[in-house]
């Protein structure tokens, strides 16, 4: 084999080897979603055993303290025709593809609104791994992320990546993706570990007011945590009823607490705090969090 054979096949082996990692690199960092495909929380995920019906939720007729009239005018406010997106907040001209508007098209597909397939449309090429995906019923990729980081699509288009920092996700410090990684875990038909790590986050977090993670200070509350935790709630239910029935005097204590974080235009507000047994809205209100107690409240 002369010289000329061996640089050519040098190349062809290179060129084959860096098509390879940029493929790697591609589907890790991607994933492509026939909207067709596309499911949202209230169908029944896919489980070793049938869910029992009915829902704890239906049993008690748990009375779920959210007016939809209002949400709907809360994404009315929020909604840019143009752009095809949700702000993050009203009147505000920023958006966000995730967890925004990723979040919002779980939302509106619960609440059997078009509007759905235009943002997820518009929107669907820019989605990355994310924790948030376990709610739009993905969950076939490995758990493992990095601290969340903002960055810029175009204009007055962000997103937030999982994938980009130096550092490694602590999702265990957190509430909120302690509750994600529960239903990642039993999506994945890991029932009994799903169940473990919704008990310890209760454990380790819920001080009777709201959930004190890592990110609390000065007892002020992330709001959309309450609506996390209902939703890990509701799902482990599906699976285990007598489990999710231990933790009913927990979500009816999240209940009487949401009912009072909903504005006058509809959406919900970021923060809260307990003051001699008041609860008392803060921050503005979001289409995270508003799309996420929409989820929250909309799951049977």
């Amino acid at each position: 084999m002369n010289k000329r054979t061996l640089t050519v096949l040098s190349l062809v082996l290179v060129l084959l080897i860096v098509t390879e990692l940029y493929l790697v690199i591609y589907y890790h960092y991607k994933v492509n979603i026939n909207p067709s495909i596309f499911s949202s929380p209230t169908t029944s995920p896919p489980s070793p055993t049938r869910p029992p019906t009915p829902s704890s939720t239906q049993l008690f007729n748990l009375t779920s303290p959210i007016s939809l009239g209002l949400v709907m005018n809360y994404y009315n406010i929020t909604y840019n025709s143009s752009l095809k997106l949700f702000s993050e907040c009203p009147y505000v001209n920023k958006y966000f593809v995730e967890s925004d508007n990723l979040l919002a098209v779980i939302a509106l597909k619960d609440l059997n609104d078009s509007l759905w397939e235009t943002v997820w449309d518009n929107i669907k090429s820019n989605i990355t791994l994310s924790p948030y995906l376990v709610l739009a019923g993905i969950h076939n990729f490995t758990w493992m992320f990095k601290d969340p980081v903002n960055e810029k699509v175009w204009g007055p288009i962000c997103t937030t990546s999982f994938n980009d920092s130096p550092n490694y996700l602590a999702w265990y410090e957190y509430a909120d993706t302690s509750f994600l990684f529960s239903i990642y875990e039993l999506e994945n038909g890991n029932i009994t570990l799903a169940e473990k790590v919704f008990e310890t986050t209760i454990n380790d977090f819920w001080n009777g007011y709201g959930f004190q993670d890592e990110s609390v200070t000065s007892n002020v509350y992330a709001s959309y945590k309450l609506a996390l935790a209902i939703i890990a709630w509701k799902y482990i239910d599906k699976y285990n009823q007598t489990f999710a029935m231990e933790y009913l005097p927990l979500i009816l204590k999240i209940y009487n607490i949401a009912k009072h974080l909903q504005s006058p235009i509809g959406g919900y507000f970021s923060n809260y705090k307990v003051v001699n047994g008041t609860v008392i809205p803060l921050g503005n209100v979001n289409t995270e969090t508003t799309s996420l107690f929409v989820i929250a409240f909309t799951i049977q």
